[in-house]
């Protein structure tokens, strides 16, 4: 299980949701990266929730020290089997 466009394989409990989601393809994006390789999400199909931890910075109101927090953010994917080209209408 790898992300389409960085070839970066996921890990840990991304993984296991992916392996669990019933797709034969391997490849997942998520819909901005389907949009930037000029392909589209099919309609209707349905995204799969992952989570990443980012770190931010943030600062103590108290003390005025900066912090980094990490935190889970979540994204959607969609397997490369639920994206088609875009299709550019001739005028």
């Amino acid at each position: 299980m790898r992300n389409y466009i960085t070839k970066q394989d996921y890990t840990g409990v991304n993984f296991v949701t992916l392996m669990q989601s019933g797709f034969d393809n391997p490849e997942f994006l998520t819909f901005k990266q389907a949009q930037s390789i000029g392909r589209k999400v099919k309609k209707g199909s349905k995204g799969i929730r992952l989570i990443r931890i980012i770190a931010r910075k943030m600062e103590d109101p108290k003390t005025g020290e900066v912090k980094t927090v990490k935190s889970p953010k979540g994204f959607t994917v969609f397997n490369f089997t639920q994206t088609e080209e875009l299709k550019v209408e001739a005028k």
